[in-house]
């Protein structure tokens, strides 16, 4: 009789021990998740980041080359008509 209670005794420990080992093995395995999670996010955000400066860049170099031509064309005294119409077609070519 005692040995069978020691035996229960020694299985229930060994299910602790068991129990135990699962969520020492378990908390870490749960931080690293989130933080792949926090990383992959933070590669996600950097590259809306990214993109959206690209944009930008692209943005004021056309700016740039517009007032260029308009600074040329009034160096050259175009008409205003004409610059206008510059303009216009311009716009226009930028939204296809």
């Amino acid at each position: 009789m005692t040995e069978a209670i020691n035996q229960t005794f020694r299985d229930n420990q060994d299910e602790e021990t068991l129990r135990f080992l699962r969520d020492e093995i378990a908390d870490p395995k749960s931080r690293l998740t989130k933080k792949n999670d926090r990383i992959a996010t933070l590669d996600v955000m950097l590259n809306q980041i990214m993109e959206s400066h690209t944009a930008e860049v692209r943005a004021y170099e056309d700016l740039e080359g517009k007032l260029e031509d308009l600074i040329e064309m009034l160096r050259n005294r175009v008409p205003h008509s004409d610059i206008l119409d510059y303009l216009k077609v311009k716009d226009r070519s930028q939204l296809w």
